[in-house]
């Protein structure tokens, strides 16, 4: 799996694109004059390490932490290729913790997809990320934030930020503020891990109120997406959540027929079944 690309956005960050066949998702590097910062730590070890084999030839300064996201496996189990502390918010700790307390052979993980503790999806991409199972390392985070975290690299600094959202509740965003990057990571997406898929128009008001919130975003990354947003791609992508979300509430079922597109005709069928769920 080498597939992944090493993009330079701006003078200063650095974006390894995601690879489909095993949903690695995005990861990035902020480089500093003094320090470097790591924007999600990957899949596993392999990813890790093939991310940082590409970064090797842009000389980064030491690492000074590598940032969760979220909780989610192919964006946490990768942490333990850095030697490097890994921040995370408080809650993402206590759920890579709760990760680790699990055993991770076969039998396990098909009776936890069984009960619905897992997803079908994730335990078919573990098995294509982690042939037999073997040689998954979950490093639990050890430095630890409520809301918003800063660290200054030396003429740039990283601002980690919990946005919640429907995909987890635990979703930060990775702010450059210097060099106009957001991370975005998964937080725009649906929530997965519920016996129905779905987006809510609380989550997904909030949400995009939270984002607007973030000033002089010139490049958006996704942590699933194999394109930057720029300006105008990041507010069309927050308006047309919001849209979606107004027309779901205002009109209910018949919001589908309000659909422009086929990926907005999905965003209103996601909504709806969050609706369903609380009725």
């Amino acid at each position: 799996m080498a597939d992944s690309r090493l993009r330079q956005l701006t003078p200063r960050v650095w974006w390894f694109t995601p690879d489909e066949r095993s949903d690695r998702p995005s990861l990035g590097a902020i480089l500093g004059d003094d320090a470097t910062m790591i924007v999600d730590a990957g899949a596993s070890r392999a990813h890790a390490q093939a991310f940082l084999d590409a970064l090797a030839p842009m000389r980064p300064p030491p690492i000074a932490g590598v940032a969760l996201t979220h909780w989610h496996w192919d964006h946490s189990f990768g942490a333990c290729a850095y030697g490097a502390p890994v921040v995370a918010l408080r809650e993402t700790a206590a759920e890579v913790a709760y990760q680790a307390s699990l055993a991770w052979d076969d039998a396990s993980l098909d009776a936890r997809v069984a009960a619905g503790a897992e997803l079908a999806f994730c335990a078919e991409m573990l098995r294509v990320e982690y042939p037999g199972l073997s040689g998954i390392e979950i490093t639990v985070p050890d430095v630890l934030f409520d809301d918003e975290y800063r660290v200054d690299l030396g003429e740039v600094s990283c601002r980690l930020i919990h946005v919640g959202g429907d995909h987890a509740s635990d979703s930060v965003v990775a702010l450059v503020p210097e060099e106009g990057v957001v991370f975005l990571s998964d937080c725009l997406y649906h929530r997965l891990y519920a016996p129905v898929e779905h987006h809510t128009v609380a989550g997904v008001r909030d949400l995009v109120g939270r984002l607007r919130s973030l000033r002089g975003v010139t490049y958006a990354i996704e942590g699933h997406g194999d394109a930057p947003l720029d300006v105008v791609g990041f507010a069309g992508r927050l308006a047309g959540l919001e849209s979606a979300a107004e027309r779901v509430a205002r009109l209910g079922e018949a919001a589908v027929q309000t659909a422009v597109d086929d990926d907005d005709r999905e965003t209103i069928e996601l909504l709806l079944a969050g609706v369903s769920m609380d009725t």
